[in-house]
């Protein structure tokens, strides 16, 4: 029998654990020392380091992409709500504790969960994308709804794997006129 509150210490020292090993030498054991609990408990929650690494990761997506869904949701505009989104986005990236310091240090370890297609990142923004895009386009085909909100998945994962320098109020509002409004002069 397992209960949330246990689930939930696991994670949070999970996260707590990568600030301080890093990501390729975390051991289940720095974890459980982390979260006060034996390993063995630690492997009743999660099958195994990598369930575990995954677990943690969605954990951290998950947060980011309700910030970015209520952003969103501020603004019943497509083009406020996108860039809402945008802005929520890279600012939740550029704010993490761990992703600058695991890009510098082990990108080879992070950018696998950041980069795959079916990864735990992009599987997570996908849908909150997606409805976003829907509700407030709603002639959209299924697979067009799809692909916007890929694209933009990507996108966004390529501006939190290499920031860049401007400020970030700036690019939110450029991406979003380009994701809304294309190339194409109104």
């Amino acid at each position: 029998m397992t209960d949330a509150g246990t689930h939930d210490r696991i994670l949070d020292a999970t996260i707590r654990a990568i600030a301080t090993h890093g990501l390729s030498r975390l051991s289940v054991e720095d974890v459980a020392s982390e979260a006060g609990v034996s390993r063995q408990t630690v492997y009743r929650y999660f099958a195994s380091r990598d369930d575990l690494i995954r677990a943690a990761i969605v954990g951290e997506e998950q947060r980011l992409m309700e910030r970015i869904g209520a952003a969103a949701r501020r603004h019943p505009d497509l083009r406020p709500s996108v860039e809402a989104a945008i802005l929520e986005a890279l600012r939740g990236a550029r704010e993490h504790p761990l992703l600058d310091r695991l890009l510098a240090t082990e990108p080879e370890a992070l950018l696998p969960a950041l980069l795959h297609g079916s990864g735990p990142v992009l599987t997570a923004a996908l849908p909150v994308l997606e409805d976003l895009i829907s509700e407030r386009i709603p002639h959209l085909s299924p697979a067009l709804v799809h692909r916007a909100a890929d694209a933009t998945t990507r996108l966004l994962v390529s501006y939190a794997v290499n920031p860049t320098d401007e400020p970030l109020e700036q690019v939110a509002a450029e991406l979003a006129d380009l994701l809304v409004h294309g190339l194409k002069a109104e």
